[in-house]
């Protein structure tokens, strides 16, 4: 007798009490459980009631675990992995965005049944990160999509959304990028009246009020100079250091612009180009990633507006690691501060703001005002100016 016939067999002294034999010489054990037929066989009858043995357990803890999720639902998880799934169908960039998120969100969580979480715990949780208000804002969308899965699919059709009940934590940071200093802006009109090809840089953007890669998605066959309009109808996204043509951030982002004065004469050594030429770089392909740091830190550099940033790397040689230090130089301003300037220059124009919102190619005018719109003291004191011509000459003071 097997010494493990007493763990599974009902009767250890004959294990083959309760089976078969099969005309191969082989025992099996049929039996009938919650409704279904379940068969197992082996050559060894103690064989037979060890597999009788695990896959009712296994049928016990299913079933335990189906009471689980009916009671508490699935584990946390488990619902963040399936969100991560359809994520990582998403454009490159949206990828960038969420995938923190969830990788935070589910470490928290982890072990956690979707029903058991409370609002105060999300809240608690958003509290406890210690970012900007921007970037909660964003942790809080993903969990209520997570949650919003588990509502929405079939298996689990779920029906309690914390998330939806969750308050932003107060006092946190916003964080308002500013638009570029006139001495900044100086100096891309100068770069202007002779532009070389790094100067097309911030002339593109200043002139456009484009994300990063829609801009380097503009050809010259998008450009109609005659009109003087260009069309914006992609994006440029990077995996890795290599571009990759996309869809525009939203629907929105399809629109048109007006060509400025500034572009148009920047552009005109260039016309003669094969229409598929990209006004980013001057080259029938989209820039590299590095290609676009190395040239927009090279033209702010050379006007003084940029600083170094000293890193430590190692190498190994000889089988000694040496540690060495290596300084590299980053812009003082950036492409989407050049994008904030296009909105104050719109105001500044007297722009309505339903325009203005297509313009930009956003869904709505909440992020010309939250985030874009910044007024400058010269706005401020147009506005002034105005107010006085209303309000009439000012009385004199009789003393």
């Amino acid at each position: 007798m097997r010494k493990d016939a007493k763990l599974y067999c009902p009767n250890p002294r004959d294990p083959t009490d309760g089976l078969r034999c099969k005309k191969n010489g082989v025992w099996e054990r049929q039996e009938t459980i919650d409704g279904r037929r379940h068969s197992w066989s082996a050559k060894d009858p103690v064989d037979v009631w060890r597999k009788r043995a695990e896959a009712i357990t296994a049928l016990h803890t299913a079933r335990e675990e189906e009471k689980q999720v009916e009671e508490h639902g699935p584990l946390f998880e488990d619902v963040a992995d399936r969100y991560k799934a359809t994520v990582l169908e998403m454009k490159h960039g949206t990828q960038k965005s969420y995938l923190p998120a969830i990788a935070r969100a589910r470490q928290h969580f982890e072990g956690r049944r979707m029903k058991d979480i409370e609002p105060w715990e999300i809240k608690a949780f958003l509290a406890s990160l210690g970012k900007a208000h921007t970037t909660v804002s964003n942790q809080k969308s993903v969990i209520n999509s997570i949650y919003q899965l588990y509502i929405d699919d079939p298996e689990w059709h779920g029906d309690y959304n914390p998330a939806k009940m969750t308050q932003m934590p107060r006092g946190l940071p916003k964080g308002r990028r500013q638009p570029p200093g006139d001495e900044q802006i100086k100096v891309i009109k100068e770069a202007a009246l002779a532009p070389s090809v790094d100067d097309l840089l911030p002339i593109v953007y200043l002139c456009t009020g484009e994300r990063r890669g829609e801009g380097c998605a503009i050809q010259l066959q998008d450009i109609d100079f005659e009109a003087g309009v260009i069309h914006i109808e992609k994006a440029v996204e990077w995996v890795g250091n290599q571009p990759r043509l996309t869809s525009t951030k939203t629907e929105a982002g399809v629109r048109e612009l007006p060509l400025l004065s500034m572009l148009r004469k920047a552009l005109a050594p260039y016309q003669h180009l094969p229409p598929d030429t990209y006004i980013i770089g001057l080259q029938r392909k989209p820039v590299t990633a590095s290609w676009y740091r190395r040239h927009w830190t090279a033209f702010w550099r050379s006007h003084g507006f940029a600083h170094p940033v000293e890193r430590v790397g190692h190498r190994v040689r000889g089988g000694k690691t040496y540690a060495y230090v290596q300084r590299d130089w980053v812009a003082d301003v950036c492409c989407h501060q050049l994008r904030h300037e296009y909105v104050c220059m719109l105001a500044e124009a007297g722009v309505p703001e339903e325009i203005a919102v297509q313009l930009v190619g956003h869904a709505n005018a909440k992020m010309i005002h939250e985030v874009y719109m910044h007024l400058k003291s010269r706005m401020l004191s147009g506005i002034g100016k105005k107010l006085d011509n209303i309000l009439g000459p000012s009385l004199k003071v009789v003393g």
